[in-house]
């Protein structure tokens, strides 16, 4: 770690707005508005409002909502002339945040803030939509387009972003487009790598609550050093201790320490372990349970505990994952067959995997990639003698349809979330309906299984790795019926993920695919420039 400065007592002279209402002697859930038992919470009121990007990546029950919502009224009197969108994961959300603390808040904060604030809609938007001062501040729920849209403000608050879809935090960030401002602050206990709060945080300067030890002046992120940061004395308690010499430290003797400095986003990341409600011995008991060691309570202990992104490998394809099942042949240029075909169709360009199936529960991928034109795909279904094949229908339409009609066995895919198991193959019109969360969890678990066998490692791995590892499996709560249900999710910024797309439509076409010749030999070019190999499984 670079050299500190030393630590001091908190200074709330440091933050103008961390002073003021600091002094308003502020009630919040019933009880007094102390920063002082919140110190990483200062530095945060000091940066709204001086930079363009904030991310914070936290622990659960953190006291960031609450204090960005006393912020933002704090911003909307003084800062943000348009107005501020403070954007939460559903209408219910919004609904019950403002029925059950923020009107509070404001009643028993009257002379304080709640003199200031209005509502400024009828009935139910009036839950909604607040005037503060002469700007107006709109609570929305990031499931409805509509409430997005005619919006114009300077600041975009983002709370829990990872429950948010991103396309709607996309059309949200519009709302900042004549602004001279165009602040965003990103906040949210994470959920899996490389996906929303904890991608925004990577790319920022990553700073982290860095404590001062009482007795040898060492210093220590409890972060970074979990679970040596946490000690069990003698008694069953447990303290917050240097990594140096053991003793207690307190995290009011804390600062912030960028990682990265330079970079233009300012990014925070604290964990539980800072929290003033919730004791070290919690934690640490809790990390110790065995019942804790993996799965869903793994998982969700360290996204809510230690504020830090994690997968199961049910839920990420990784390279590692994809390396196993690497075989030692070389990517094939042709193939006697009988061969099935996947193929994921753009506007310019497409990306496909060819493959034979093996045995009646495992194949073998042995060539793939991306071709410009869809007279390579044809050129593909020769050489390889393909008598399966399913392509992606929705981006191509017609060019999917006449590419059917060319080749005996060559169906169109349509992603429906209406079929709820199995697949729709129908005949007529020579199209499949699949799920799209099925088809990719079922895709994935070939992998997972190792029921796949791709070709060793060549000049297309690059591509390969970076297509087929950007899809995440998360689990999201449906706003209709309240249930939890699953969908694969872009992460890590990437939106090409055109490749894993074309596996689980191999994936799909290996269903009815026959099973390949025992004997496989890689085709001369004199052979498929014919048309047809000889002795191929179509014949002669």
């Amino acid at each position: 770690m670079r050299a500190m400065a030393e630590a001091v007592d908190i200074d709330l002279q440091a933050a103008s707005r961390a002073l003021r209402l600091q002094r308003a002697g502020l009630i919040v859930d019933g009880v007094p508005f102390d920063l002082k038992q919140y110190p990483y919470l200062i530095d945060l009121f000091d940066a709204m409002g001086e930079h363009e990007h904030i991310v914070i990546r936290k622990g659960a029950q953190m006291g960031f909502t609450v204090s960005l919502v006393l912020a933002v009224i704090d911003m909307a009197r003084f800062t943000y002339p348009r107005g501020i969108l403070y954007l939460m994961p559903t209408r219910d959300d919004v609904y019950d945040f403002s029925r059950s603390r923020f009107d509070r808040m404001l009643k028993d904060n009257y002379d304080a803030i709640g003199k200031h604030v209005r509502s400024a809609g009828s009935g139910t938007d009036s839950m909604g939509i607040k005037k503060i001062g002469s700007a107006f501040v709109y609570f929305r729920g990031a499931k409805s387009r509509s409430q997005l849209k005619s919006i114009p403000v300077d600041l975009l608050v983002t709370d829990e972003r990872d429950e948010m879809e991103p396309g709607m935090v996309d059309l949200a960030e519009k709302r900042l487009d004549g602004s001279k401002f165009r602040h965003h602050i990103t906040l949210s206990t994470p959920t899996i790598p490389d996906y929303g709060v904890d991608y925004e945080y990577k790319r920022s300067d990553e700073r982290t609550w860095h404590i001062k030890c009482r007795s040898c002046g060492a210093w220590t992120c409890m972060e970074h050093e979990f679970p040596k940061s946490l000690k069990r004395l003698d008694d069953g308690s447990v303290i917050r201790a240097c990594v140096k010499c053991e003793k207690e430290i307190f995290v009011a003797d804390g600062q912030w320490v960028a990682a990265n400095e330079g970079a233009r986003r300012r990014g925070y990341y604290v964990s539980q372990m800072c929290s003033p409600t919730i004791s070290p011995k919690t934690i640490l008991d809790e990390w110790e349970d065995p019942d804790v060691s993996s799965g869903d309570r793994l998982k969700e202990f360290k996204n809510s505990r230690l504020g830090l992104a994690h997968a199961d490998i049910e839920d990420v394809m990784t390279e590692k994952m994809l390396r196993e099942c690497c075989g030692e042949s070389p990517m094939m240029r042709a193939a006697q067959g009988p061969c099935f075909l996947g193929a994921d169709v753009g506007k310019k360009v497409h990306h496909y995997f060819v493959g034979q199936r093996t045995s009646e529960s495992g194949f073998e991928i042995l060539s793939y990639g991306q071709v410009p034109d869809f007279s390579d795909l044809h050129d593909i279904w020769t050489r390889f003698n393909v008598t399966v094949g399913v392509l992606d229908e929705m981006a191509e339409t017609r060019m999917v349809k006449e590419f059917v009609e060319a080749h005996n066995g060559a169906y169109g895919c349509w992603y429906s979330e209406a079929q709820r198991t199995d697949y729709d193959w129908n005949e007529r019109e020579y199209r499949v309906t699949a799920n799209r969360t099925e088809i990719l969890d079922q895709s994935h678990r070939m992998v997972l299984h190792k029921t796949v066998t791709f070709p060793r490692p060549g000049d297309r791995w690059d591509m390969f790795i970076k297509q087929m590892t950007n899809l995440a499996r998360i689990t999201i709560r449906d706003e209709k019926t309240g249930m939890p249900k699953t969908k694969w999710i872009i992460r890590g910024g990437r939106k090409d993920d055109h490749l894993r797309h074309a596996f689980a439509y191999a994936v799909l076409a290996a269903t009815i695919a026959p099973l390949a010749e025992r004997a496989r030999r890689i085709i001369t070019p004199s052979e498929y420039r014919s048309g047809r190999p000889s002795g191929s499984f179509m014949g002669e």
